[in-house]
């Protein structure tokens, strides 16, 4: 199997929303998957960020952050 690109936190959400949108309404996918709806509203609002629950609801798991040397300073 290819690897892919990871997603960044906008395609998440782009992807929460495809399955809200396929399960026929927020309220839906979030019973489907023991949530409430206004849990689900928040996170495609981006008032609260993805969890791992919801991540794996969609089949995704979060990537560890990445770091790298800021540039050296003269």
């Amino acid at each position: 199997m290819a690897r892919r690109a990871p997603l960044h936190h906008d395609d998440a959400r782009r992807c929460l929303q495809a399955a809200v949108d396929l399960a026929g309404g927020q309220g839906s996918w979030a019973a489907r998957h023991g949530l409430t709806q206004s849990y689900v509203a928040k996170i495609l609002g981006s008032r609260r960020e993805i969890t791992p629950r919801v991540l794996a609801a969609l089949g995704l798991r979060e990537l560890p952050r990445a770091y790298e040397p800021a540039e050296q300073r003269p």
